[in-house]
């Protein structure tokens, strides 16, 4: 199986650098080196005629990320490419290997600019007109407090030159942690990230100022890819979970999904979940609804599905009770609504039935307003719970900004409250482990932000785990395959007017796109992450 790509925070990232200075030798010097001159190939590779039809600006900050903007200069200027380095410190700030680059650039005679203010820009362009190209290597992962001053003035101006901007290893003013905008921030055309992609890469808002990513390695040891707790989803490890099947398997080889939901004017839900339950491969699949529900929700139902009424007492009760554990999973939530005989249902559900289940929608609400989360700690077999974020904030009881401004805490926190596996739905997505392994799945797509496309994924994964696949392996898989066919219904239908059965007319494309699976860390070690 393929190593998934390693997300780092930026702590993880100043200490894995740190760790390759002491153990291995490998200084910081070389990193930046190889940081430099990583970028500097890619720049001109996306952009040939960049420093000969036009001149490259570099803006300088703070620290390393300083330094690798003077390594791609020195590279391109060796390269006889126009270019020009705006910093916004004086030489005296710069330490250790940032320091070594500027001075090179020094001895190459190349045209430094120190700013003290923007005066100094504006005198610049008031005299030249370019075209311009941009490269931003003003402040790196670290940020922590908002832009003021020179850096604040120099990022408006930035982006007020309407042309391409490279940031290294992350737009200047986007939270490396949590995708934070801190007062404003580059809004670059491609950025290069360094070793590892970071998680602001990957989380809004920030997400949304760093146009193209392309990841480079810097030569860091092979041992940190796995050392990590945090992962993207990508298309090759995702290939090596689909298994295949038995060509002389019958229905009953395939398992048996029972999905529990549906109430007076919310049947589609249980009737899209169960659809998209059967495109999985599941070999069976039965709904079961309120009796109130029940007559009109057979007719929605495919041909194939099952259906039996949901009885909580007298003697179909007890004979629902009897066949429960037959099923080899349980979804439960879509359309199921918030009637008091729920809390009820999920009771009975957490402490009786012995296999995997599926929460999604209503349930999630009923366990908050009930106060269910210590049933979910005693469950024996594994649970997953599917929340979007008003969800999540009900079942942490906290506001929903909460979770918007931290959703790995969020996820991490869920985890912790319920021991399930929690998967927090939104352009990205993130999925937290029981064993404290959180994977993202950054797959933006307008068009999924429709009615119904939770409950396809709900089904979607409660039909791989019916199949009796590992519960945290088929969330992965589950969340993959949904984004794909997303993806395939845009390209159809456009995002606009795609719907949830859409993406279930796609999930058939999706299996055979992933199943076409290439490598995704090309020999020069580069990763084009979107």
């Amino acid at each position: 199986m393929f190593t998934p790509m390693r997300i780092c925070s930026s702590a993880e990232m100043r200490e894995i650098d740190q760790t390759a200075e002491h153990e291995y030798g490998i200084d910081a010097m070389l990193l930046m080196e190889n940081a430099g001159r990583a970028a500097a190939q890619i720049i001109l590779e996306k952009y040939p005629s960049a420093g000969r039809t036009s001149e490259i600006l570099v803006f300088a900050g703070k620290g390393n990320n300083a330094g690798d903007a003077f390594v791609v200069t020195r590279r391109l200027l060796c390269l006889e490419r126009k270019v020009r380095v705006f910093h916004l410190q004086e030489e005296s700030a710069y330490k250790g290997a940032t320091l070594r680059n500027f001075e090179i650039l020094k001895a190459l005679k190349a045209k430094l600019t120190f700013v003290e203010s923007t005066a100094h820009l504006k005198e610049f362009f008031d005299s030249s007109h370019g075209p311009f190209m941009v490269i931003d290597g003003i402040l790196g992962t670290g940020l922590k407090a908002n832009l003021e001053g020179i850096f604040f003035d120099t990022v408006e101006l930035i982006n007020s030159l309407n042309t391409d901007v490279i940031a290294l290893d992350i737009p200047t003013g986007v939270n490396g942690d949590v995708g934070a905008i801190h007062g404003n921030s580059v809004l670059a055309t491609m950025t290069i990230s360094f070793g590892f992609p970071k998680l602001g890469h990957f989380l809004p808002p920030g997400a949304t100022r760093r146009g193209e990513l392309v990841n480079v390695d810097i030569s860091l040891p092979s041992r940190f890819r796995k050392e990590g707790d945090k992962f993207l989803l990508m298309k090759n490890p995702m290939s090596a979970l689909i298994k295949e099947r038995d060509r002389y398997g019958h229905k009953n080889s395939f398992g048996h999904t029972l999905l529990i939901g549906g109430s007076p004017g919310r049947l589609g839900a249980v009737a899209m979940a169960a659809t998209a339950c059967h495109k999985m491969g599941t070999g069976l699949v039965t709904v079961s609804s309120w009796p109130e529900s029940f007559d009109v929700l057979v007719t929605k139902l495919p041909y194939e599905t099952m259906a039996v009424p949901l009885h909580l007492q007298g003697p179909e009760y007890e004979v629902y009770k009897q066949i429960l554990n037959s099923y080899s999973s349980i979804v439960v939530g879509p359309g199921l609504g918030l009637n008091p005989k729920g809390k009820h249902l999920l009771q009975e559900l957490l402490l009786s039935y012995q296999g995997p289940i599926v929460i999604d929608a209503d349930a999630l609400n009923l366990i908050a307003e009930y106060k269910l989360h210590d049933h979910l700690v005693k469950r024996q077999n594994p649970t997953v719970l599917t929340p979007h974020p008003g969800e999540m904030a009900r079942l942490l009881g906290v506001d929903k900004e909460v979770v918007s401004n931290d959703p790995v805490k969020a996820v991490r926190d869920a985890v912790q409250l319920t021991h399930a596996t929690v998967l927090l739905k939104g352009a990205a997505t993130l999925i937290g482990s029981p064993e404290d392994i959180l994977y993202l799945n950054h797959y933006p797509n307008d068009g999924m932000a429709t009615a119904g496309s939770g409950d396809v994924l709900a089904g979607m994964i409660g039909g791989l785990i019916g199949q009796r696949m590992d519960p945290f392996k088929a969330t992965l898989l589950g969340v993959y395959l949904h984004s794909l066919a997303g993806d395939f219904a845009a390209q159809t239908h456009g995002h606009r007017s795609m719907t949830a059965p859409d993406i279930i007319e796609n999930i058939g494309n999706a299996f055979k796109e992933l199943k076409r699976s290439e490598v995704n860390v090309p020999m020069e070690g580069r990763v084009y992450l979107l």
